[in-house]
C-alpha cells in the first residue's frame, strides 16, 4: 500500500482537507509525541518516533505492504526532515510525501525577508563542520537549532571567530499562541539569554542593509554632518541598540574587513582619556568605523564628538554605527586631519587611531590645539612609532605614560576552544601640562 509522509506545517491548522483525510484512513499512524496528540481522539494505532529510528524504519518496512502507513513530520518532510531518511531507507516508489510550510520559510515570511538567496542549515541534532566558513560566507542564513546549538551558542560561534555585522532574529514556538520574534544586534547579549524551544534563528548582514538605510540619515552642517538617532521600524531595518558601554564586542559595529580599534584596546584607551567631564569637545582623528567616537559619545552627553576620517568609504561606517546607537552627538568629518584641524572646535580630548606617515605632524598640531590640561591618546601597532611619539610628547613638554596591551582571545574549536593572539598594541597617552 506504501506510505504517506505528511508535513504538519507549523500546526494542525496548516493541513488541508486532503491530509485529513489521507490521515484519518491510517491503519497506523507515525509521528513525534506531539503531533499524534494532534489526533488522539480518533483512537488509532500509532508509533512514536523516538532516537531509535532504526526501530521505526523497521516497523514501517514490515507493515507497509499491508496496511495504509502514515508518518507525520514537522514542517517540510523532505526540508531536514524524516521524509530523507524514510525515501533512502524504504525506496521512493513505496513513498508519497505531501509538503508543508517549513519552519524556516514561516520565520523568513514572519520577518518580511527574501530568502531566494539564503543559506539554510540545521542543527539540530547534527553537527556542521564548515559552519564558520558559512557564517563567514554569506549574508543572509536561516538556521535550525536545537537544545545544544540554541541561539546563544550559535551568537558565541560569530563572538568566538570575530564574525561582524550580524543582526539576529529568534523567532520561538513558531505557530503556537505563545509565538515570540525578537531581533538583536548585541551577540554578546545573546550569548547570555535563554529561549524557548523550538525557535528558528535568521541572520542578516547589517552592512547590506541597515548600514544602506542609515547613509541617508542626518542633516549637513558644517564641518561635518550630525547625525540624529535612527529610526525603528517594524520589519527592523534600523535598529537602535539599547546601551553603549566602553569595550563593546567588535561585531556591535560595521566594519570593513576587521579595520577596528579591537574591545579591549578600545576600553584600555577609553580609560586613558580620563573622560571626567560630560561637556568635552572630543577630537577622534582616523576615525576608521567610529568605534572609539561612539563610546566616547556616552561619556560627553552635552559635549560633542568630531570623527575625521580622509577614507570616503568607511564614512558609511561611521554613520551607520551612529546611527544604530542613537548618537545624537557626533560629528563627521570627511578629510585629512592636517587638512580640516583648523575648521574644528579646540579639543579637551584627542584619540588619534590612525595617521600613517602624518602621524608626528598630526600629533604636533593637534597638541597645538588641545586645551591646557587635556589629554591626548595614540593607539600604534608600529614599532617604528612608539618611541619618536614618546619623544614628540616631551618635547611638546606633556606628561606621558605607555601601555602595551597585548590580548588573546578564545576560538571554537570542534572539541573545545584555543586561545588566539591578537597585534600587541601600544596605547600612547600625553597630558597637557
Amino acid at each position: 500500500m506504501g506510505v504517506d509522509i505528511i508535513g504538519i506545517g507549523l500546526g494542525g491548522e496548516d493541513l488541508t482537507s486532503r491530509h485529513q483525510q489521507i490521515i484519518h484512513r491510517a491503519d497506523l499512524l507515525v509521528g513525534g509525541r506531539r503531533h499524534l496528540e494532534l489526533f488522539r481522539e480518533l483512537g488509532m494505532e500509532t508509533l512514536p518516533i523516538s532516537k531509535d529510528i532504526s526501530h521505526v524504519v523497521a516497523t514501517v518496512k514490515q507493515r507497509m505492504e499491508s496496511e495504509r502507513i502514515v508518518v507525520l513530520a514537522s514542517g517540510d518532510p523532505l526540508f531536514f526532515g524524516i521524509g530523507s531518511t524514510l525515501v533512502r531507507e524504504l525506496g521512493k516508489e513505496k513513498v508519497t510525501v505531501h509538503p508543508n510550510v517549513s519552519s524556516l520559510a514561516a520565520a523568513f515570511s514572519a520577518i518580511k525577508e527574501p530568502w531566494q538567496d539564503a543559506r539554510l542549515i540545521s542543527l539540530h541534532g547534527r553537527e556542521v563542520p564548515d559552519l564558520v566558513e558559512i557564517l563567514k560566507a554569506h549574508d543572509r542564513i536561516g538556521i535550525l537549532t536545537d537544545h545544544t546549538r540554541t541561539p546563544g551558542w550559535i551568537a558565541n560561534i560569530l563572538l568566538g571567530n570575530s564574525i561582524p555585522g550580524f543582526g539576529m532574529w529568534v523567532l520561538e514556538r513558531l505557530g503556537a499562541k505563545e509565538q515570540a520574534i525578537s531581533r538583536y544586534d548585541d551577540m554578546a547579549g545573546v550569548a547570555e539569554m535563554t529561549f524557548a524551544t523550538p525557535n528558528v534563528v535568521v541572520l542578516k548582514r547589517i552592512e547590506s542593509s541597515e548600514g544602506e538605510v542609515s547613509r541617508e540619515a542626518g542633516s549637513t552642517e558644517l564641518p561635518g554632518e550630525v547625525l540624529k538617532p535612527a529610526t525603528v521600524n517594524g520589519e527592523g531595518a534600523v535598529t537602535k541598540t539599547s546601551a553603549i558601554w566602553p569595550g563593546m564586542p567588535d561585531e556591535c559595529f560595521v566594519h570593513e574587513k576587521g579595520l577596528i580599534t579591537k574591545a579591549e584596546v578600545r576600553s584600555i584607551s577609553l580609560s586613558k582619556l580620563k573622560l571626567v567631564s560630560n561637556d568635552f569637545i572630543v577630537w577622534d582623528l582616523g576615525a576608521g568605523s567610529g568605534s572609539v567616537g561612539i563610546e566616547v559619545s556616552a561619556f560627553v552627553p552635552r559635549g560633542r564628538v568630531i570623527s575625521v576620517e580622509k577614507n570616503e568609504n568607511r564614512l558609511a561606517d561611521i554613520r551607520a554605527n551612529a546611527a544604530r546607537f542613537g548618537v545624537t552627538n557626533l560629528d563627521v568629518v570627511h578629510g585629512n586631519s592636517l587638512g580640516v584641524m583648523d575648521r574644528l572646535p579646540d579639543p579637551d580630548r584627542i584619540f588619534i587611531g590612525g595617521g600613517g606617515g602624518d602621524l608626528g605632524k598630526i600629533i604636533r598640531a593637534a597638541g597645538k590645539r588641545l586645551k591646557k590640561g587635556g589629554v591626548m591618546v595614540v593607539n600604534t601597532v608600529l614599532i617604528q612609532n612608539m618611541e619618536p611619539v614618546l619623544a614628540l610628547f616631551k618635547e611638546m613638554g606633556f606628561r606621558s605614560r605607555l601601555v602595551q596591551v597585548q590580548v588573546s582571545k578564545s576560538r571554537s574549536m570542534p572539541v573545545g576552544e584555543r586561545l588566539e593572539a591578537l597585534n600587541p598594541v601600544w596605547v600612547i597617552s600625553g597630558e597637557k601640562i
